[in-house]
């Protein structure tokens, strides 16, 4: 891609996002969303959606599962997505669950090639449901103590298969954004950078989750050094200290742990952060007022921009 077609992509794909995020927020900074798991699990999609607007959530992420697997027909997607529509929701973006089963670093070249095929299955699911945004946890160096595969091959084997996705999510105006989670990949702001960079895509960027990294590093220093590289975002709050499996401990509620939210937002304000900004917490049988928590804390993060 020479550099006119990237700069034209990287405004296209801009456009979509900002169109989205200004129907949604009346000219607002941030969009409040929500995640599909803050919900009990045999809830139907309709009525998360339903559940999510009257907490004051603007957008919910879904994934890949339950009434969404790769098996539904593009009638049954687009029924979903006119619920969403029909509740006020937008879907801020779709989780690529089929790569959980099949890494993109898989030493199997079939197993990488139905990762693919999940992506390619995912952005044409986002296109019935009017989501620009998928979630990407592309393949795992390990969880725990246990290996799966070197880095450095993974690294390698995700680059070559991502590539193959690059023409769908062009063809389709979806944004592959991975995500650091726990799988021992992407361990540092810098080699997040240097991954997304290069690519020369605006079709691959970031996923951020501002508690996923506490361990190993600092949600605002990620924040500028990935800059505007980041399309979504995730926030919980946990422990910076190590807990079992050397994963930061909790997660507590937004406001119980040791991220610095004045920090966190005074970076995404600076790097020009601009869209969903959605709480990622399990369902909590036990607190039936969760849902309602977890929008007032955000909405007192969100006052710290």
């Amino acid at each position: 891609m020479n550099r006119r077609d990237f700069l034209m992509g990287s405004a296209a794909a801009t456009g979509v996002l900002t169109s989205l995020a200004g129907a949604q927020t009346s000219g607002g900074r941030f969009i409040k969303s929500i995640c599909r798991v803050n919900f009990p699990k045999q809830m139907p999609l309709e009525e998360c959606f339903r559940q999510a607007k009257n907490a004051g959530f603007d957008a919910i992420e879904v994934p890949m599962q339950g009434e969404l697997e790769a098996t539904a027909t593009p009638d049954q997607v687009k029924a979903l997505g006119d619920k969403a529509k029909a509740a006020g929701v937008a879907i801020a973006a779709l989780w690529v669950s089929p790569l959980g089963s099949n890494p993109l670093n898989s030493p199997d070249p079939e197993v990488r090639a139905r990762g693919v095929d999940g992506i390619r299955k995912a952005i044409e699911f986002a296109g019935y449901l009017n989501c620009n945004g998928l979630l990407l946890v592309p393949g795992h160096v390990g969880y725990g103590a246990k290996f799966f595969q070197g880095y450095e091959v993974t690294w390698q084997r995700i680059t070559e298969e991502v590539k193959k996705a690059i023409p769908y999510a062009e063809k389709g105006k979806v944004v592959m954004a991975v995500e650091n989670v726990g799988n021992k990949f992407l361990v540092s702001p810098l080699e997040g950078r240097a991954f997304v960079d290069q690519f020369h895509s605006p079709w691959v960027q970031f996923f951020f989750d501002a508690g996923n990294i506490l361990t190993h590093g600092f949600p605002q220093d990620w924040i500028l050094t990935l800059g505007s590289r980041i399309k979504r975002l995730h926030i919980k709050n946990r422990r910076a200290t190590p807990g079992r499996g050397g994963q930061p401990s909790g997660p507590g509620g937004l406001l119980e742990g040791d991220v610095d939210w004045k920090a966190v937002m005074a970076a995404l304000v600076q790097v020009g952060y601009k869209g969903f900004v959605s709480p990622e917490y399990g369902y909590n049988p036990d607190d039936p007022d969760q849902l309602k928590k977890l929008s007032a804390d955000l909405d007192k993060i969100l006052a710290m921009a």
